[in-house]
């Protein structure tokens, strides 16, 4: 268990130790004399472990950002100090349940003496809240409870990383990478994730465009969800990578692989709106080997020019259409028409590559090593050669779904032909 800093001069005060503590590390970094590179990685690794265990107890934006750090730097990063971050992803400190059962009593009123059965221990505890077991009537259900002032700290939490990131493009010497649409990006979407009543909503708009698709989305409950608190059907299931691991059949593995690849081509093509969660608890197995979807804080909604403009560059990309790729990434900033032209071929060597497996009559092979190497490499050489683009804001949650889904079926370990999904992107009719 453990007491989550609330106080704007609390969070604010370990956030700047924290900013600090590396910057005093980077300086001294480069004035020391290492004796060898394992001296030098032990330093960053024990380094690395006060980021995660600061972030952790602050929960909220800054282990939100985090957990998208270890994400997004997956690649810049030695695999020491990316399995340290990622353990960002599975931390489990959380509220002692007298703080949690007042937070209940507050929020439901009369109705809290509805419940009965309430685990006293979470079932599942995350940046953002804890979810409890409890029993509605003859109902098994979950419950999701916010922490306290986790709302209320978003704003102050982003100035001061903020400053943080800044300080890290001086060091990187990408001063003139403009970072502000993409922090309003990510707070608008953790915003967003805190709104329950926000949530509640997206969860019902799921289960309308996916009602007749071969997912199971949990029953939400408005009479006793408040914006602080979200109740849903319970389900009993595996997270999908503890499925994976009971060697299900080749078959089983295929459809859910079929299954994954179709959801994310129909919420961005279809529906325009996209949980961009990846997180391996979000999708369960259930003990039959159906699929259930929850947790649907994280949607995002895409305006329809911006899903026209990301399926035009797709479509130009197919064709090998340069000056189509051009034109149509500057509209939506994907790449900064100021950029010299040999970033600009890089980009477009990218895009090319990218493509490629969509054009193919083969199967593809997501443990195709080879593949995601050379894509990261001319991401990172893209990166380095860019001075005015900063990722795109539309795009960072997107991909991380995007990713999400890649290494789900890399580990599903099936071979797909991308190629018969290709029509989704073409906007062709979908069969029911």
């Amino acid at each position: 268990m453990s007491k989550i800093p609330t106080s704007l001069l609390k969070r604010g005060s370990k956030l700047i130790g924290l900013a600090s503590k590396v910057a005093l590390e980077e300086v001294s970094s480069r004035l020391k004399t290492w004796e060898n590179e394992k001296e030098k990685l032990l330093s960053k690794i024990e380094l690395t472990q006060d980021i995660v265990k600061t972030l952790s107890e602050l929960k909220g934006a800054s282990m939100k950002l985090g957990q998208l750090l270890s994400l997004d730097l997956g690649d810049y990063l030695p695999p020491e100090l990316v399995k340290i971050l990622g353990d960002l992803h599975q931390k489990s400190s959380f509220l002692p349940f007298e703080t949690i059962n007042n937070i209940l009593k507050q929020e439901l009123g009369e109705k809290y003496q509805h419940l009965t059965n309430i685990s006293q221990i979470p079932i599942a505890a995350a940046s953002i809240g804890q979810v409890h077991k409890a029993t509605l009537g003859d109902k098994e259900i979950v419950i999701k409870i916010q922490y306290p002032g986790i709302a209320e700290s978003i704003p102050s939490d982003m100035r001061i990383l903020e400053i943080i990131l800044k300080q890290l493009l001086i060091i990187t010497r990408k001063t003139k990478t403009d970072l502000s649409p993409v922090l309003e990006e990510i707070k608008e979407v953790l915003l967003r994730e805190v709104d329950y009543k926000n949530e509640i909503q997206m969860h019902q708009r799921y289960r309308k465009a996916f009602q007749k698709k071969e997912f199971i989305i949990p029953e939400p409950f408005h009479e006793y969800s408040s914006g602080k608190i979200l109740s849903q059907e319970f389900i009993e299931g595996l997270s999908i990578t503890d499925w994976i691991k009971q060697s299900p059949s080749y078959e089983d593995r295929h459809r859910i692989a079929d299954l994954l690849v179709k959801l994310y081509l129909e919420e961005i093509f279809i529906h325009h709106i996209v949980q961009t969660d990846p997180n391996p608890g979000n999708f369960l197995m259930t003990p039959d080997n159906q699929m259930v979807l929850i947790d649907f804080g994280a949607v995002k909604e895409y305006d329809t020019s911006f899903v026209e403009g990301y399926r035009k560059i797709l479509i130009a990309s197919h064709e090998k259409d340069a000056n189509m790729i051009l034109s149509e990434s500057y509209k939506v900033n994907f790449i900064d028409e100021r950029e010299s032209d040999e970033a600009k071929q890089i980009y477009l060597e990218m895009m090319d590559y990218l493509s490629e497996p969509f054009r193919t009559e083969s199967f593809f092979d997501f443990s195709d090593k080879d593949f995601f190497t050379q894509s990261r490499d001319l991401s990172i050489k893209m990166s380095m050669k860019c001075r005015y683009s900063p990722p795109p804001k539309d795009l960072i949650f997107l991909h991380r779904k995007l990713a999400g889904i890649f290494i789900f079926l890399k580990k599903l370990d099936v071979k797909i032909r991308l190629k018969d999904y290709w029509h989704y992107v073409e906007g062709a009719s979908i069969p029911e």
